[in-house]
């Protein structure tokens, strides 16, 4: 069974109810949230004004309702006299301090596996340092490959798969690496989801170190993942940024002339852990080596976003 699961949390508006959004969590679609509440005695359908994909719903969610604490209409009620726009601008703040590498603070690795849906709100300028044995045998991890954030509350979900066929990277040239895995958020594919700006996959024994610098430059906050199966890695932003060149930064196209001393010491540490107990061979593009196998397969989007395949009328969860 799957150890990490998503959920949305969402803004709601109501045509008879002006003035008053609705802002939740639930583990199903936003829309199947919305449908519900209105069979519960409520003249008009709710519009679903934003959702957001997070590993921390809940913890949003709670965030969320202190931010609008004195718009509150009702106590223990989940209604708001605010405009959408601010209930939005709420959720997105209460994703980078509930959803963010705070809400990842651990003293043990994350381990991802076969149906794992991780999904990480990075802040601008964060790193994730993927590390990988370069060979079974090797005592300790290396550093392969550095991504980054461009923008506050952009997206990093991390995917986990036993089927090797199905996933894809950008950097490893594969044919599907430009693909979006899940480019809408409801099953009549009217809201898109976030403009994918990295698609990459690791493998069984890849470590993915997750860096916020901290204003010293000194230390840094810290995640760590490790994979037991493989992994698709997609990376959306709602905020694209362009480089002085006028082309779009991409999640591997990392900005830092020079990290910072406190990253720095921070990987050197983590490539001191124990090697992973799983491993796998990684692609190796320059040599221009070939799998054995094809990649990239396409699947259908609900493999990657259960709640996709959902009844209509499923509840909060």
């Amino acid at each position: 069974m799957p150890t990490h699961t998503v959920g949305f949390v969402y803004v709601l508006s109501n045509e008879a109810m002006p003035g008053i959004v609705k802002v939740g969590m639930t583990t199903k679609l936003a829309e199947d949230r919305a449908r519900q509440l209105h069979a519960t005695g409520v003249p008009l359908p709710f519009d679903v004004e934003f959702r957001a994909l997070t590993s921390r719903p809940h913890e949003v969610e709670k965030r969320v309702h202190k931010f609008l604490e004195s718009f509150r209409v009702s106590p223990n009620r989940e209604f708001f006299r605010v405009s959408p726009d601010i209930a939005i601008g709420a959720v997105r703040n209460a994703l980078l301090e509930a959803a963010g590498i705070d809400g990842w603070d651990a003293n043990e690795p994350y381990y991802v596996r076969s149906g794992d849906r991780i999904a990480l709100t990075a802040s601008a300028g964060d790193i994730f340092v993927v590390l990988a044995l370069p060979h079974l045998m090797a005592p300790k991890v290396e550093p392969v490959d550095f991504w980054q954030a461009h923008s506050d509350s952009d997206l990093l979900e991390l995917m986990g798969t036993r089927n090797m066929e199905i996933v894809a990277g950008f950097s490893d040239d594969d044919p599907e690496g430009i693909v979006d895995p899940v480019p809408y958020l409801d099953r009549d594919r009217k809201m898109p989801n976030g403009v994918v700006n990295g698609r990459e996959r690791l493998v069984p024994g890849d470590r993915l170190l997750w860096l916020t610098p901290l204003a010293d430059s000194q230390f840094c906050k810290i995640a760590l993942f490790e994979m037991r199966d493989h992994c698709q890695v997609v990376s959306r932003t709602w905020n694209g940024k362009i480089d002085p060149d006028g082309y779009p930064l991409l999640l591997n196209v990392p900005t830092y002339k020079v990290l910072p001393p406190g990253m720095v010491r921070t990987i050197q540490l983590v490539m001191r852990m124990s090697p992973p107990r799983s491993w796998a061979p990684r692609p190796r593009v320059s040599t221009g080596e070939k799998l054995d196998y094809t990649v990239g397969n396409t699947k259908d989007s609900a493999y990657w976003l259960t709640q996709l395949t959902q009844p209509r009328s499923a509840g909060r969860g």
